[in-house]
């Protein structure tokens, strides 16, 4: 590795390496001991792919939703980086992922213990192949590389579990959080039951047995409020951050010691995209979607980078923000009729007509009329209401099985009663025949009124 005095030279060198066959540098690498953390490997695929899925065609076939949920690109895990290869059948450009390899494995070759004789022999690998490139699927790839790549402790798919914040979130759909448990032999519900809370919350907490039956005895709700006590928020009805508690759940990653990324990414990753860019800047009409669509290639390991993007037609990105200002005179009465005279069809289509630069400093102000402690508040009531509508609906079941219990008891004792009574001539248990006490009395009736006009006619 002496022979190169600076980082570039070794950058230039990477680039002809790139022809060694997939399957010997994974031996070489298994051979020296060299494991990659899976967020190392979403480093690189991310990077890898980029210039595809911000390719201005592809682009432009993007739904609104998409391309918002593209806005946390930086972010993506390796789960959702493989999904867009997958549903938009994107080319992976092997060539860029070895390259990106290489120069990453050189400048962290202290962290990484590499041996001087690892870059010896690429070096004497790389003139036993031609200048073919090698082509190679994504998934065929995956199999071979699976071998050298390792989870990282306190990390879910490429990404710090304490990472999956709501921005990060924002790119998921409850779908693509399922798929993520999948990916990890792990069905993640939209519900749990109680005995699942008391056990998560007995993980997360170290509780002891006896805390465990303690807490059996709690309804739901008072689980609920336990947990947010300590500092914990999370409900038997599964959000995406309570889905994402869930796997982390599952793997049993709670209690560990989590992995420290100290690697350094300074490796070059702007020459393919500046190529495009100069390729494109010859047609001045697709030049202003380009320089804003593509996303800035620095990671940032700590904090997530969201870069917007502007649509040629944003006219169904401010919709949320319309619907969020409707719903406020439900906070605030006294704000209702001031708020139907301003919102009209010409105040929307304003509104609509804006940037989504424009638009963003509402939306927080929207989301600043709730408190953290009211929407925490305004949860645990919903909660209560819940459980109240179940706990009636249960009482009407029960009430109505027993009303309907008797009324077939009655109708069933009715029947035996008159078989009994044909077979036998009498009622079952002794009961007293009352239609013969009728009877009787009628005849007498009737004896009576003869007498009287017997006498009356004397």
């Amino acid at each position: 590795m002496s022979k190169f005095k600076t980082n570039e030279e070794y950058f230039e060198f990477s680039k002809r390496l790139v022809v060694i066959p997939t399957e010997e540098i994974r031996d070489l690498m298994v051979k020296y001991k060299i494991k990659l953390p899976c967020s190392v490997h979403r480093f690189i695929l991310k990077e890898t792919i980029r210039d595809k899925v911000f390719e201005v065609k592809l682009f432009n076939t993007y739904t609104d939703e998409q391309k918002f949920r593209l806005r946390g690109y930086e972010k993506y895990s390796n789960f959702l980086l493989e999904k867009l290869i997958k549903s938009y059948n994107l080319d992976f450009e092997l060539s860029r992922y070895k390259e990106l390899l290489f120069d990453f494995l050189f400048l962290n070759q202290n962290k990484l213990s590499l041996k001087g004789n690892f870059i010896k022999e690429l070096e004497q690998l790389q003139h036993n192949y031609t200048v073919d490139l090698e082509v190679m699927k994504y998934e065929d790839f995956l199999t071979l590389f699976k071998e050298v790549l390792s989870q990282e402790n306190g990390y879910l798919d490429g990404l710090k579990i304490r990472g999956y914040n709501d921005d990060v979130l924002a790119s998921y759909t409850l779908g693509d959080i399922k798929g993520l448990g999948k990916k990890y032999d792990i069905s993640v519900p939209r519900r749990i039951n109680k005995s699942k809370l008391i056990e998560i919350l007995t993980a997360k907490f170290k509780l002891t047995d006896d805390e465990s039956q303690l807490l059996s005895k709690k309804s739901v709700l008072d689980l609920e409020l336990y947990a947010k006590k300590k500092g914990f928020k999370i409900s038997i009805d599964l959000k995406k951050r309570d889905m994402i508690e869930f796997i982390e759940f599952a793997l049993g990653m709670y209690h560990k010691v989590f992995y420290i990324d100290t690697f350094d990414y300074n490796i070059p990753l702007g020459t393919k995209e500046e190529n495009v860019v100069n390729d494109i800047e010859e047609e001045p009409v697709v030049t202003p979607v380009i320089e804003e669509v593509v996303i800035p290639v620095k990671e940032d390991i700590e904090e997530p980078v969201v870069t917007p993007i502007p649509e040629p037609e944003p006219k169904k990105e401010p919709v949320p923000v319309v619907e969020e200002v409707i719903e406020e005179p439900v906070i605030t009465e006294e704000k209702e009729e001031h708020v139907l005279v301003e919102i009209n069809e010409e105040n929307i289509k304003e509104i609509i007509s804006q940037e989504p630069a424009a638009l963003e400093p509402v939306k927080e102000v929207d989301e600043s009329l709730l408190s953290h402690e009211e929407k925490d508040l305004l949860d645990e009531k919903i909660n209560q209401i819940i459980k109240k509508y179940y706990k009636k609906r249960r009482r009407r079941r029960v009430t109505w099985i027993i009303v309907i219990a008797v009324i077939i008891a009655i109708l069933g004792f009715a029947g035996y009663s008159y078989l009994y009574y044909l077979d036998q001539g009498i009622l079952p248990f002794g009961l007293p025949v009352f239609w013969n006490w009728f009877r009787r009395r009628t005849t007498w009736n009737k004896t009576v009124h003869n007498t009287h006009q017997w006498c009356n006619n004397i």
